[in-house]
Order: C-alpha cells, then sequence, then structure tokens
C-alpha cells in the first residue's frame, strides 16, 4: 500500500511540472514590407507591427475584394460565369496591369474573372 501512495504521489506531481510547462514564444518575425500588422486572434494582442497607422496603397487586396463579391453575386444567383458585359472605355483606360480587354468587346464573367485573378488585371476588375 506504502508503494502505490509513493507512486501515486510521483505521478500527481509530475503532472504539476507538466501543467506548468508553457509553450516557447517565438521571436518577432521580420517583413520587407512599407507596413505590418500582427494580432493574435484569440486575444487581440498586437505582436508585431510596423507603419499600422499609416494609410497604404491596397494593390491587389482590392481585386481580392472584387472576386469575393463577385463570387457571392453567383453564388446567390444574381451572375452567371457565362454573363457578359460590354467593356467600357473607363475600364479600358485604367491603369496598371492589364488583360487588354477592348473597348466595347463582350466579355464573360468568367473571363474577366481569370483575367482578375490571373492577371491581375485593372481592368478586368473596373469592366
Amino acid at each position: 500500500m506504502k508503494i502505490f501512495k509513493f507512486v501515486s504521489i510521483l505521478l500527481l506531481s509530475s503532472f504539476a511540472f507538466v501543467a506548468e510547462a508553457r509553450t516557447p514564444i517565438p521571436s518577432t518575425p521580420t517583413f520587407k514590407s512599407s507596413g505590418h500588422i500582427l494580432v493574435d486572434y484569440t486575444t487581440g494582442h498586437v505582436i508585431s507591427e510596423s507603419n499600422a497607422d499609416k494609410a497604404l496603397e491596397p494593390a491587389s487586396l482590392t481585386k481580392i475584394m472584387t472576386a469575393f463579391v463577385a463570387f457571392n453575386e453567383i453564388k446567390q444567383g444574381n451572375l452567371q460565369l457565362d454573363d457578359e458585359t460590354t467593356v467600357s472605355e473607363k475600364a479600358w483606360r485604367t491603369g496598371g496591369s492589364k488583360m487588354f480587354i477592348e473597348v466595347g468587346k463582350q466579355v464573360k464573367i468568367k473571363d474577366l474573372l481569370f483575367g482578375l485573378i490571373i492577371q491581375s488585371g485593372n481592368d478586368a476588375a473596373v469592366a
């Protein structure tokens, strides 16, 4: 019986040490960017930031949102991949990266999404 008590106390005390073990916190990552912010999802604690309050150009983040909105409209049945739209002069004149669509041309939504996502076409986003 004494051996059972001794083993039980030994096991229980070893669990206490395991419970106290903490996961090591990695060092703050470095980024080659104009700005960033890294936040712990659970606690909201800012882990790392650089120029987090500075207004920066959103770049292709707007294209991601455009694709999201388009796919959401498709999911809701308001838009079909085979639907066509006419390319406006505004879309054609849009600067930056392009999929090179022509003014007045009928283009399927599917092709615009390919141009938006693969080619990163600003003209596809505006069309």
